[in-house]
């Protein structure tokens, strides 16, 4: 919310938001799973049948689309008995393969265009490493997939895994689905067998009709090789927490008792396929969990509230938390809290016989665990949507002093002494994270040589992980008004370069004002000096404001305001708050950029009472740019271009998606059209890109006198698994335009990720972080796109994380070096930080529009403030 404070920070953009608590209609009894009756998703009479602490089953059902129940047997020969093992998992192969209409299967998306080298040849070499292991295959290495037919006919999945077992004496490791089979063995196109049913002696006749070989651009090949890797990690001592797996080995478990909190350590693993081979991806990963749980808040809440308004107060703090239950290591997102019922009065049906048992009484016989609090409430838990599949409509009931807090709340993530010793484990350097791998690598091949597994198929680990050749652009040339300033690359800041020295562009400040609470009006006075200070050394002249006390910080004094001081018509007003208060700031953007549009500069009391010139420098920035002018730039080749960002936000009052655009005005790309626009549904794909593709090349044309020649459009906050969509969808209402104003017009399209399990080291004696500008565009991107990775920016603690570039249309037909020179050079313009950011600034300036459209204002800006970079 604060302005003034440097580099836009997206932090919130991750975070879970609450689900809607069920209808007050909606039946809360228990749910009935398959097996045995009990409490609910993953609860413990239903999901788990372990002790607490053990690494719990994965059902079979969390296999995602045909492969929903793929069967593994020990050492890979089938499991006969039913049991089921670790499951690829939801998300393994996410984003990878995109869904087209016409049926269930998943084919690959292809976005290289034909004869197109995706490999740069500008910059310097620079020795790499990634977090990547590459998969060694026998040299006649294939996966085969055969069709099973049962004579008769087997309606039990169990029983026709059982069947397959008794006859694969001579298949050798496979997994089956109960339709399908996949193993490396060659049995011949066909394959009679034969075998009798265990209860009753019946014959059963197999089938096994060859389909084919698998591919490894198949969706399934993958599935598969994610499945084997798993099946190990699930044997290597570690706990399944949602799609990950974590270590809770207290010896690697990080406690951080001062603040209640332990940072459990993990791994995130995919496999597929690469530019030269088959690599597995492996990210080190954390989980923050509380020490203290949902009975301690709950007590926290009757203790403040002196037991008259517990019950509000208690969901206010609880609901859309998530917790985690140790018992059976699942995690639960919190959607009510009942009332009125608690552990010794709650009841439900258990086993064959339909015993009714209370929760204290289940907890106490299955794990050995006493309730202490018979009369706590119980916290509800809505199924989510693969629960809903699985035909588990009723929630879960959990019980609070056993449901452990998990992540941070905005209160802890405001704390710095707690995010910095949160920070010591979380932010991995690159030596640390090499020694992480290697462990993890030792750790991996240990179980496969124990138990015989991964082997058996022809596959073997590597013992190290990748390296290769990478470039590095080098630093850019900082230009300002007649002169240019340098930076040290490694740092990618030049704020000190540019002390006194004239901006590109400025405007004349003359007619503005200060609005404040009057019992800071000395702190206010002493920085809006400082800004006239700075401002004359680059090239910006600013008046005397007018100054405008009121007598508190409540939203109603400084809407009051504003309404007395607009039909003064000032260029600029500035706001200081003396707390952050997200409400005073809603209010404030409201007024100013819906009602009253008028630039203005919103400074909160940690901002202006910093001692120095720093953050008035920064502030003055900003307001320079806000009215027009134009601070610095970097060297642009191209001639009659145009650069578009765009990227979505989640509106949190009108649970709508909120899509932030801006388009360069100018042949230096340091002038903006923008605007936001509300998406129909919740969603990250707007269907409003033509009107405002219009609206920008109106404004464009208006400047330059004609339309831009070149497009070049930066989607970000698009997943993977969603770009087969936005081509058909964003990327073609794009072309429609351009078709109808000139088809002359050359468009690219590029998608950008940040969040990327892909790590990149500098391998110099030992590891390290590459410098900004960095490029990686071979070895570790994706043969079927034309993608490559970039480094843009420099971190002091941790490991740099790189951006994907994945170029899905491309008319320009330019040489890969000037598309990945070109995101670099917009890397540098983004006017809220004198360095690099990590994205181009078109999708900065796209995602700061969009978040704070969605966070505060909740309605469009006013077109008055669109060629103004006025959201800074």
């Amino acid at each position: 919310m604060e302005e003034g404070s440097g580099r836009a920070r997206g932090r919130a953009r991750g975070r879970a938001r609450p689900q809607e608590p069920a209808p007050a209609g909606r039946p809360m009894g228990v749910r009935q799973p398959v097996a045995e009756p009990g409490i609910g998703r993953g609860a413990a009479p239903f999901r788990s049948q372990q002790a607490p602490g053990t690494v719990p089953t994965i059902p079979q059902e969390q296999m995602m689309g045909k492969m929903a129940a793929l069967a593994l047997g020990p050492n890979g020969n089938g499991n006969g008995n039913g049991q089921t093992e670790a499951s690829a998992g939801r998300g393994t192969t996410r984003g990878r393969y995109s869904r087209f209409e016409g049926g269930d299967r998943q084919v690959l998306l292809v976005t290289k265009p034909k004869d197109t080298k995706k490999q740069g040849e500008f910059g310097q070499p620079i020795d790499l490493a990634a977090n990547f292991f590459k998969i060694i295959k026998k040299p006649d290495w294939t996966l085969r997939q055969y069709r099973v037919d049962f004579d008769p006919i087997q309606d039990s999945k169990r029983l026709m895994s059982g069947l397959m077992s008794s006859v694969s004496k001579d298949l050798g490791p496979y997994i089956f689905d109960g339709t399908v089979l996949f193993c490396v063995k060659d049995i011949g196109d066909e394959l009679d067998l034969s075998t009798k049913r265990s209860f009753d002696d019946q014959v059963v006749r197999v089938t096994l009709k060859k389909v084919g070989e698998v591919m490894p651009q198949d969706h399934n090949f993958m599935q598969i090789l994610n499945i084997l890797v798993r099946r190990v990690m699930a044997k290597m001592n570690l706990v399944l927490i949602g799609r990950n797996f974590f270590d809770n080995n207290m010896q690697v478990v990080a406690q951080i008792p001062q603040h209640r909190i332990e940072v459990w350590p993990g791994y995130v693993t995919s496999v597929r396929n690469y530019e030269h081979d088959l690599l597995m991806n492996c990210e080190i990963t954390h989980k923050v969990l509380r020490t203290d749980t949902a009975y301690d808040l709950l007590k926290k809440a009757r203790d403040q509230s002196g037991g008259r308004n517990m019950k509000e107060l208690a969901l206010k703090e609880l609901l859309g938390q998530v917790v985690m239950t140790k018992y059976n290591n699942n995690t639960y997102r919190i959607d009510d809290i009942d009332f009125s019922s608690n552990p010794a009065n709650f009841t439900f049906e258990l086993g064959r016989e339909k015993k009714k048992v209370t929760l204290a009484e289940y907890y106490k016989d299955k794990y050995q665990i006493t309730i202490r609090d018979l009369n706590q409430p119980l916290l509800v838990s809505n199924p989510k949507k693969t629960d809903l599949r699985r035909g588990q409509r009723d929630p879960a009931r959990l019980i609070p002093e056993l449901s452990f807090l998990t992540g941070l709340t905005d209160e802890m993530r405001a704390n710095f002494g707690l995010m910095k010793d949160v920070g010591n484990f979380t932010r991995v350097t690159p030596q640390r994270r090499f020694e992480s791998m290697m462990k993890f690598s030792q750790r991996f091949r240990s179980i496969c040589q124990a138990n015989a597994e991964f082997e058996p198929w022809g596959l073997k680990l590597a013992d190290v992980p990748i390296q290769f050749k990478g470039r590095t652009l080098g630093a850019e040339k900082i230009v300002l008004g007649g002169e240019t300033c340098d930076y040290a690359l490694h740092e990618a800041d030049w704020s000190r370069g540019m002390r006194n020295k004239k901006f590109i562009s400025a405007p004349v400040l003359n007619k503005w004002l200060v609005i404040y609470p009057r019992n800071v009006e000395g702190e206010v006075r002493e920085f809006v000096s400082n800004i006239l200070r700075v401002g004359p050394g680059n090239g910006f002249r600013i008046g005397e404001p007018k100054f405008f006390p009121i007598n508190d910080d409540r939203p109603g004094s400084f809407i009051n305001e504003i309404g007395l001081r607009s039909p003064m018509g000032p260029d600029l007003m500035m706001f200081c708050m003396p707390r952050q208060k997200a409400d005073v700031y809603s209010a404030i953007k409201k007024e100013v950029c819906v009602s009253k549009p008028c630039a203005s500069q919103v400074v909160c009391g940690k901002a202006y009472r910093v001692k120095g010139l720093s953050v008035a420098t920064k502030v003055m920035i900003q307001m320079c740019a806000k009215l027009g002018g134009e601070p610095w730039g970097v060297q642009i080749p191209l001639k009659d271009a145009m650069v578009v960002g765009f990227d979505s936000w989640h509106d949190s009052s009108q649970k709508k998606g909120v899509g932030g655009f801006v388009a360069s005005l100018n042949q230096n790309f340091t002038s903006y059209y923008s605007t936001a626009v509300f998406h129909t549904r919740n969603e990250e794909i707007t269907t409003c890109m033509e009107a405002c593709f219009v609206k920008a090349l109106r404004a464009y044309q208006g400047k330059n006198g004609s339309v831009p020649k070149k497009i070049f459009f930066y989607r970000d906050g698009v997943g993977s698994g969603d770009i087969a969509y936005v081509k058909n969808t964003e990327l073609k209402a794009i072309q429609q335009v351009v078709q109808k104003i000139d088809p002359a017009i050359q468009v690219c399209f590029t998608v950008v990720s940040k969040r990327i399990n892909t790590r990149i080291l500098a391998v110099n004696g030992q590891y390290g972080n590459p410098p900004p500008s960095t490029i990686v565009d071979d070895v570790v991107t994706v043969p079927e796109r034309y993608d490559y990775f970039l480094i843009s920016q420099s971190v002091r603690q941790g490991t740099v994380s790189p951006t994907s570039y994945n170029i899905i249309e491309d008319a320009t037909n330019f040489k890969a070096s000037i598309h990945q020179r070109l995101s670099y050079k917009l890397c540098h313009l983004y006017y809220n930080w004198q360095g690099t950011v990590r994205v181009p600034a078109p999708c900065q300036y796209a995602h700061k529009i969009a978040f704070i459209v969605g966070e505060s204002i909740h309605r469009e800006p006013s077109e008055a403030l669109a060629e103004r970079l006025w959201y800074l």
